[in-house]
């Protein structure tokens, strides 16, 4: 087991320990972790740049079993009250405290009967308590004047209400499980394109392990003279049915060897209802934007940044979060725009997009989704 596995469990358990009430006198209460599974956070394990001190980022989630062992020699009462204790203690924390202690999911999942041991005065009455736990861990690197033992999480999660469902699609290791990329997606072209402008082309690179779209596929001008950026699309798929969602944080690493349009699409209804979110480098832009009724527009408020491109041929961590009628932007964990409008309510289909760009690729797509 690699040492950031081992630290992550090592804390998961830590902060449990802590959410425990006190024990109930002469009951005895014990705390054990079972990890179901490990996987790597972000790219391979990679999330970004630590910048004090400068060094990369490596995360681990992970889902696992937490059991707690009850045990009194004084009766089933204290037994009772200790389970109440524990039960209403770990599924009454709050979302932000869950969030920033990076616990994603906790719930119930078998409260055992009580069985009981021993004879006469010496019997031992005892039950256990099992409960499901999605846990991510990013370790912040040592500083030289000493350790830095904070722990980032994903705060932004604690902004949206409702169940969290997580969905990761790492595109080089589904084609190293056998399954080709291009059957995640349904791919298609704005109906708003230049007379001119070619078809979409997506392929999959297997020597980089991206997604990638290669025709300058065009609606509109390159500039933010007007909102109208029609172009390719790839919508994602939950297996063979399309992926659909309201509110939810998007994340994927891009990387674009030329200078224009790359993002996506989001509550996509149909091919004239959606909203888009686009950065160009070649004209120093960032811009939610929406098409309704076959229209193309800004935002009702914000959703503009025409200070900033992006670096060419460089990974791009990505990230949108949708909540109601507020979009957020952030690109290499630093916030872009935000920008507000309710034009689209219901939910609708997740996708890529380009826009006079025959250059761009996509190595990932995790998705967080929220439902109430």
């Amino acid at each position: 087991m690699d040492e950031i596995t081992v630290q992550a469990i090592n804390s998961m358990a830590g902060i449990l320990q802590s959410f425990l009430p006190p024990a109930v006198p002469n009951v005895g209460q014990n705390l054990v972790v079972i990890p179901t599974k490990v996987k790597p956070t972000g790219l391979g394990g990679y999330i970004g740049v630590n910048e004090t001190p400068t060094a990369p980022l490596h995360g681990r989630y992970i889902k696992a079993i937490t059991e707690v062992s009850l045990s009194s020699s004084n009766g089933v009462g204290p037994l009772q009250q200790s389970t109440t204790n524990v039960t209403r203690q770990l599924l009454s924390q709050d979302r932000t405290t869950l969030r920033t202690n990076g616990i994603f999911k906790i719930d119930l999942d078998d409260l055992s009967a009580i069985s009981r041991s021993g004879t006469g005065n010496n019997t031992t009455d005892s039950r256990s308590i099992r409960f499901n736990l999605e846990f991510e861990f990013i370790p912040l690197p040592v500083a030289p004047q000493g350790v830095i033992d904070t722990l980032e999480y994903n705060l932004e999660l604690a902004l949206a209400s409702g169940k969290a469902e997580f969905f990761d699609w790492h595109f080089a290791n589904l084609q190293a499980a056998g399954t080709n990329p291009l059957t995640q997606f349904d791919f298609l072209d704005d109906p708003d394109l230049n007379p001119a402008s070619p078809a979409g082309n997506w392929l999959f690179d297997a020597v980089s392990g991206t997604l990638q779209q290669t025709q300058d596929v065009q609606g509109g001008p390159a500039t933010l003279t007007t909102a109208r950026k029609a172009g390719a699309q790839a919508l994602i798929k939950d297996g063979t049915q399309p992926f659909t969602a309201r509110n939810l944080i998007i994340k994927a690493d891009l990387q674009s060897a030329d200078t224009d349009g790359i993002g996506f699409v989001f509550r996509w209804q149909d091919a004239n209802n959606y909203y888009f979110y686009l950065m160009s480098d070649r004209h120093d832009y960032h811009v939610i934007g929406k098409k309704v009724a076959g229209t193309f527009d800004f935002l009702e408020q914000g959703g503009r940044n025409e200070t900033i491109g992006y670096a060419p041929d460089q990974i791009i961590h990505s990230q949108l979060i949708i909540e109601d009628q507020k979009f957020r932007v952030y690109m290499n964990g630093q916030h872009i725009l935000t920008g507000t409008d309710a034009s689209i309510t219901q939910a609708g289909r997740i996708g890529f997009l380009t826009h006079r760009n025959n250059d761009a690729r996509f190595f990932n797509l995790n998705l967080i989704r929220f439902s109430t």
